[in-house]
């Protein structure tokens, strides 16, 4: 019995004594662990944003196109204009 208990003293010794390295490597733990978690949000971004540049350039395309729309109908309205005037 007084192994035992002598064995778990030390033990309970060891532990008491290295407070500050458990301490060190749990915090690098959760260190990492963050470090993990934001990888994975700058991801989440980066695909989040390259979806809106793509739907950006659909948007400008689309802009593009009404715009030579719209400046052939103003070349319609003013042949139609001149033809009317004379």
């Amino acid at each position: 019995m007084t192994t035992q208990t002598s064995a778990a003293m030390g033990i309970v010794d060891f532990l008491r004594n290295s407070w500050f390295l458990i301490a060190f490597i749990a915090g690098m733990i959760y260190w990492v662990a963050r470090q993990d978690s934001s990888l994975a949000e700058l991801e989440r971004a980066d695909h989040r944003l390259t979806a809106l540049e793509n739907r950006t350039t659909i948007l400008e395309t689309g802009i593009g196109q009404l715009q030579i729309k719209i400046d052939t109908i103003r070349e319609d309205v003013a042949l139609i204009k001149t033809a009317v005037i004379q």
